[in-house]
Parts: C-alpha cells; sequence; structure tokens
C-alpha cells in the first residue's frame, strides 16, 4: 500500500495549515498584490509634499506611508493570523477579510489627517472654547480668527460666518478678513443660496468681494449678462479689469441695456466700453467684430476698446500676422499702415517687415526703426532692440523676472521709457519693476534712482545684482 504523503504546498506552509481551494486561491491573489506594490511606495512619497503644521498631522502621515512600505513585511503574518483566526472561530470565509486592515489603517489615518485634531490652531487660543466655523474662520471666548490669525475688531459672540468669504458681528462685515466699510450687518446677505447673484448686498448697496458698487436706485438694481449691471441711473462695469465703484457711467435707456460681449455692451442711446462710453458710436448699427473682444463696428467706422478709429471697413485693407486675430495684426490701406491698436503709423512704416517686439507689449519695429505704439522712438536701432526685464519683489524678498517690461527698453547704447529717451543710465546694471511691498514702481542703476523709493528691499536688489 503506497504511504500518504506528507509534503505541503507554498500556501500551506505559510499559513501553517491545509487552506481550503476558496483560501488559497485568494492566498495567491494576495501574493499577486505585491506586484503592485512598487507603484504604492512610488506615489506615497508624494505625501511628504503636503505641508503639514501640527505633530498630530504628521503622525497621521508617517502611519500612511509605513502601512503602504511595510506591506510586503506585514502582508505574510496577517494572512497567517486571519488563516488561524478563521479555523479557530470555523469561519473560512472570514481568512478574506485580511486585506481590511490595512485599507482601514490607512482610512484611520487619513480621518484622523483631515479632522480637526490635525488642524492648525491659532496661537494662545482658547482650547476650552475653541470652534472652527467654516474652513476659513473660527472663534473662541477671546478672538475670532482669519485663517489662524486673530481677526481685529471681530467680537466673537455676535460673530458668524455668511459664507467661506464673508462674515459679520453686529458692527462689522468682513471679507477675507478685511472689513467692507459701510456694509450693514443686520441686512447683509452674502453670495449663495439666498442671493443668486455673484455679489453680496445689503439694505443700502451692492458689493463685488469687499468693494461696494455705490448703486444708486437698489430697487431697480439688475444683473446683465456676466459683466454688467444697470440700475435706473448707471451703468455698473463688473467684469476683467473693472475698476468697482469708480467711473460709474450714466445711463442712456435702463430698460433696453444689453451686454454685447464681456467688454460691450449697448443701449439704445449709447455702446459702453467697460467703464466708458464709446463716444460717437451708433448703438443701432454697433456689432462686435467677429471672433474679437475688444474691437467693434458700426455703420461709419471701427473702434479699437473705446477709441473710434479712421478705418471704416477693416475687412478692406490688407492684413498680416491675422492667424491670432486683430492682436498681433498690422494692417494697410496701401498707404498709411495700422497697429494692433488700429492706430495710424508715422509715415516710412515699412509695412512688409512690422513686427511687434514683444507678445502684449507696445514696441513695435521694422527693418529700419523702432516705435512705441504709434509713435517713433529716436535713433533706437532695430537690430539690437529689446525690453528689460521685468522684476517683481515681493515678501520675504523674493524677487521674479520671468516677465517683459511694459515701459523700459533699450538698443545696446540708448535706453528708452515708452517713446522717451533716458539720459545718463547704466545700461548692464539697469533694473526695473514693480515692489508689491511698498506697492510702487521703481526703476534704478548703480548710480541713482529714475522712478520709486529706495527701501531696504531694493537696496538689497541693487547691491546682489552688482556683487
Amino acid at each position: 500500500m503506497e504511504q500518504k504523503s506528507n509534503s505541503k504546498g507554498w500556501a500551506a506552509r505559510i499559513l501553517g495549515g491545509q487552506p481550503t481551494h476558496i483560501q488559497e486561491v485568494f492566498f495567491w491573489l494576495m501574493v499577486l498584490s505585491l506586484l503592485l506594490w512598487p507603484i504604492g511606495f512610488f506615489v506615497s512619497l508624494f505625501f511628504f509634499d503636503t505641508p503639514i503644521n501640527t505633530s498630530v498631522g504628521e503622525i497621521c502621515r508617517w502611519g500612511m506611508v509605513l502601512t503602504i512600505w511595510l506591506y510586503p513585511v506585514y502582508l505574510f503574518p496577517l494572512m497567517r493570523f486571519f488563516y488561524w483566526l478563521s479555523k479557530r472561530l470555523r469561519l473560512p470565509l472570514l481568512f478574506c477579510s485580511c486585506p481590511l486592515i490595512p485599507v482601514a489603517t490607512l482610512f484611520q489615518f487619513v480621518s484622523i489627517a483631515s479632522s480637526e485634531y490635525a488642524a492648525e490652531k491659532p496661537e494662545g487660543y482658547d482650547a476650552s472654547t475653541f470652534k472652527r466655523i467654516n474652513n476659513t474662520y473660527a472663534k473662541d471666548v477671546n478672538h475670532v480668527y482669519y485663517w489662524n490669525e486673530i481677526l481685529e475688531g471681530a467680537d466673537p459672540f455676535s460673530f458668524r460666518a455668511l459664507s467661506e468669504d464673508y462674515a459679520a458681528d453686529t458692527l462689522h462685515v468682513w471679507y477675507n478678513g478685511n472689513i467692507i466699510e459701510g456694509a450693514a450687518p443686520a441686512t447683509f446677505v452674502a453670495p449663495g443660496d439666498k442671493n443668486a447673484s455673484n455679489l453680496a448686498h445689503d439694505a443700502h448697496d451692492y458689493y463685488w468681494q469687499d468693494q461696494p458698487l455705490h448703486v444708486a436706485d437698489m430697487g431697480s438694481f439688475k444683473i446683465i449678462g456676466d459683466g454688467w449691471a444697470v440700475d435706473s441711473r448707471n451703468v455698473y462695469y463688473l467684469g476683467i479689469d473693472a475698476e468697482i465703484g469708480e467711473n460709474v457711467i450714466p445711463v442712456g435707456d435702463y430698460r433696453s441695456f444689453r451686454e454685447l460681449n464681456e467688454f460691450y455692451a449697448a443701449d439704445d442711446k449709447y455702446v459702453y466700453y467697460k467703464n466708458h462710453v464709446v463716444e460717437g458710436a451708433d448703438p443701432k448699427t454697433f456689432s462686435v467684430l467677429k471672433g474679437e473682444h475688444r474691437y467693434g463696428k458700426d455703420g461709419n467706422r471701427v473702434y479699437c476698446e473705446a477709441r473710434g478709429t479712421s478705418i471704416r471697413d477693416i475687412d478692406a485693407l490688407k492684413h498680416k500676422n491675422m492667424k491670432d486675430g486683430l492682436v498681433n495684426a498690422f494692417h494697410t490701406d496701401g498707404t498709411t499702415v495700422f497697429n494692433p491698436e488700429l492706430l495710424p503709423m508715422p509715415d516710412g512704416t515699412d509695412f512688409a517687415t512690422i513686427r511687434r517686439v514683444e507678445r502684449y507689449r507696445d514696441w513695435f519695429a521694422d527693418k529700419n526703426r523702432v516705435y512705441y505704439e504709434n509713435r517713433l522712438l529716436p535713433g533706437a536701432n532695430p537690430q539690437t532692440f529689446k525690453i528689460f526685464l521685468l522684476h517683481e519683489v515681493h515678501k520675504n524678498n523674493n524677487v521674479l523676472n520671468n516677465n517683459m517690461s511694459y515701459y523700459y527698453s533699450y538698443d545696446g547704447k540708448r535706453v528708452y521709457y515708452c517713446d522717451s529717451l533716458m539720459l545718463g543710465v547704466d545700461i548692464p546694471s539697469f533694473i526695473s519693476g514693480y515692489d508689491y511691498v511698498e506697492s510702487q514702481s521703481f526703476a534704478f542703476d548703480k548710480n541713482r534712482y529714475y522712478q520709486g523709493n529706495p527701501n531696504p528691499g531694493l537696496e538689497k536688489l541693487r547691491q546682489s545684482k552688482y556683487q
């Protein structure tokens, strides 16, 4: 009689007993899951890119990372334990639930990391009364906090959040931590379910973020399209680069006011471009040029923004560089050359070689001369002409220079401010830009300042340039 073999397979040896058929299949599926582990390891490295400011958050991050990193180490002991437990409880399918342990562990760490326990708290807060109102605002018995900084002047007893951005107490209304001057807390309504527009309002005015529109007639006020509002007395432009509350335009005809695009609007009396009336435009025949935003026409002429041009029919002109529309295009009627703003260029401009020196900047050059808008730059050499870099100074002495200046240029020998020649400039040491810390434009070289006022940040920029 043949003796029965006592040899065991890999699954039985690792689990410490002979699994059922289902258990053995699941065992090998778990082994195959190790092939995916390198992907999980790689993804977990990005967990360290997330800024964490609390010890609880750091513990959770390491908990998630180690749960993934150690998966090949604890997988087989975990399966052996669940196999033993399934035999002891006589529940064979219990073995198939062993992956729930690492999944539940990861979920728990993620839940704690995203909970209030791991959230950064304000310095000196009162733990017994601290309450997170929403993602932006919090308060305790002593203070109200905006992004964990004390919100000066806020009353914690009456303070309430109106949205993620707006909040109020009995005396003030805030937008992103800034007081909205003149806003009435008792009647203030933030954009949301009770306010279908993207404007906040109280009983006497409307607000774009923290800027009042100074609405003349609240009863007739209405939103028109995406970038306009109107009441019985005024037009309010709300779109790109809007000067909210400034340069309010008297409305021509309230009932017929309509939006033409994000920049143009019209009624039966006037055409509007942003915060300006387009002088002389005929609202009955005015339309925005097809495919354009800043150009329009009526029965008499073509318009660039709010300015009428000498061009009656742009389609009758010869064009170049029209692939992006009019923004970089030049035109000629055979005698006069027109730049992208449809301004006539000086006599002698060479249409065949005219070009924009830098996209979105107002210098142009042909084979013979350089121009700013439609004016000659005296003596500028088009072969060597360049635009200075724009330096943006931010907090912590952070300086960016990945853009071009709007005002300063040079040709190797001469420096220009727009179309004006600047004298005595040291070109190798010249720097211009905008200081966002002090809210001022600046320009200087190693000898003197041409624009702006010296401050420690700008002086550091000067010194680092030359050392």
